[in-house]
């Protein structure tokens, strides 16, 4: 098992991958597979899965002799050998596990040529990773293919990503320690007069010096806006003041695989009002509830539902305020199936690795936000993030 930075999946596990997605083509009878990815830090998932290739560089407009730029494509046959697509040539050949490898410009044109040299002009061609293919260059194979039967491929590659690897639970947990160094860092640091940005630059700091690949961003959400799971930018120049509550979001990788963890936290310096510590209590209480409804062989939706139940007992009926979305997956990327959701019927396996978040907004009071990275296993889970969750009273 390998741990230094840049070096990521062994050609031997690349090599079992390949060979269980071939496995699920033959099941869903494609003849080819297309795998597209974007960008080392948005959704190079699948494509990365497969290759080890990172995509470094950012999306690009499309034109005549540039078509693909921010973007890897692996063109997978049942039998020949895999061909990736890279867009550049300065791309990391020592990583990627695909022994054929095109440096492509255009790589519209490239997938052309390579089907049409498998015979693939009436073949079923699975993509996975059609809601990230560039509309332009989805309408350049279909015109250039006609007969050829495209379909979404997305699930075959997903289902095999979403159960974890040893090799990617050690780099998971690995991240769950960067988060450990960054919070340190970023609560150290939590005074009346710095601003949210000065805080977002510790956590950022913190995050490389553990050994990050990258921090994505670090939301810092103070006072007003401390009920808000996403705003624009990630942290703004306000001063935080004596006793707000600052909601944080600390997301970024390591060997590529994620960490996602949520935190509130409150300036010192004043008395809490009681409504706003118990809302920080029934958060807590809350997370730990939907924890202990993840094990193998639970469905995505219970997790979802021992939150809602749980705040239906203990908070006035407060299950409607919960959110539909209550965590997810993650690895590769930062969301990943399975989605915890009230609708999503996914069973959960062991080695999954899921950020479990219940979010709700109370009336009159607000909302706060805990996220934890936990691995499945057969009688429960096992939390990776050691983080306080319980700033403000230590």
């Amino acid at each position: 098992m390998v741990l230094e930075n840049g070096t990521g999946a062994s050609k031997e596990e690349i090599s079992k991958r390949i060979s269980d997605a071939r496995g699920l083509m033959r099941a869903a009878e494609l003849d080819v597979l297309i795998v597209i990815g974007r960008s080392f830090y948005d959704r190079m998932g699948s494509l990365t899965y497969l290759t080890n290739h990172f995509p470094p560089f950012p999306p690009g407009a499309f034109s005549e002799a540039v078509r693909g730029m921010g973007h890897g494509v692996l063109v997978l046959p049942m039998e020949e050998e895999p061909l990736l697509f890279v867009d550049h040539r300065n791309y990391r050949a020592e990583m990627v596990h695909v022994e054929k490898v095109q440096v492509e410009a255009n790589i519209s044109a490239g997938l052309v040529n390579q089907l049409g040299r498998l015979g693939a002009g009436s073949a079923r061609v699975g993509i996975a990773g059609e809601d990230i293919m560039p509309a332009t260059m989805y309408i350049d194979l279909t015109t250039a293919l006609p007969e050829a039967q495209f379909s979404n491929a997305n699930a075959l590659v997903e289902q095999l990503r979403a159960r974890k690897s040893e090799t990617e639970v050690a780099y998971l947990k690995r991240a769950a320690e960067i988060v450990e160094a960054g919070y340190a860092a970023i609560f150290d640091a939590i005074r009346p007069g710095v601003s949210e940005s000065d805080l977002c630059a510790e956590g950022h700091a913190a995050g490389m010096r553990a050994g990050a690949d990258f921090v994505r961003y670090v939301r810092v959400h103070s006072g007003p806006w401390a009920s808000w799971g996403s705003r624009w930018p990630q942290a703004t120049q306000r001063k935080i003041e004596a006793g707000d509550l600052i909601r944080f979001d600390y997301v970024g990788a390591v060997e590529g695989y994620g960490f996602d963890v949520n935190r509130t936290a409150v300036v010192p310096g004043r008395k809490l009002d009681k409504s706003v510590e118990e809302m920080l209590e029934l958060t807590v209480a809350t997370s730990e509830a939907s924890m202990g409804a993840v094990r193998a062989g639970a469905k995505a939706s219970d997790v979802h539902a021992a939150a809602s139940r749980f705040l239906d007992e203990n908070a006035n009926g407060a299950g409607q305020h919960l959110f539909p979305m209550a965590g997810h997956g993650i690895g590769l990327e930062t969301v990943e199936a399975p989605i915890i959701r009230p609708d999503n019927e996914m069973i959960l396996e062991r080695n999954m690795v899921l950020c479990v978040e219940p979010q709700f907004v109370l009336p009159e009071v607000g909302g706060t936000n805990i996220e934890q990275m936990v691995l499945v296993t057969d009688d429960g889970c096992e939390l990776l993030t050691t983080t306080t969750t319980r700033p403000w009273a230590e």
